[in-house]
């Protein structure tokens, strides 16, 4: 499992989003497999925002582009 297990002491900030169908059937699958992983169970919404946050921390571009926009990252002229 690439998912690590949630953090919990972080404050959240509503959003809403709406998926396909499709989507939420393979993420209470999801929820399934992380219960079977970690012997715990997570919510829907949960097991959504460690997917998320998994994908911006591992998509390498996003990651370069970030640091570029930093004060003082070199930019190209």
């Amino acid at each position: 499992m690439k998912l690590q297990r949630r953090k919990t002491d972080e404050p959240p900030i509503e959003i809403r989003v709406t998926l396909p169908a499709e989507m939420v059937s393979d993420l209470k699958g999801y929820c399934r497999y992380y219960e079977a992983t970690y012997g715990e169970s997570i919510e829907l919404p949960a097991v959504t925002v460690e997917i998320v946050r998994h994908f911006l921390r591992v998509e390498r571009d996003f990651r370069r582009w970030l640091r570029d926009q930093e004060p003082g990252a070199a930019r190209d002229a």
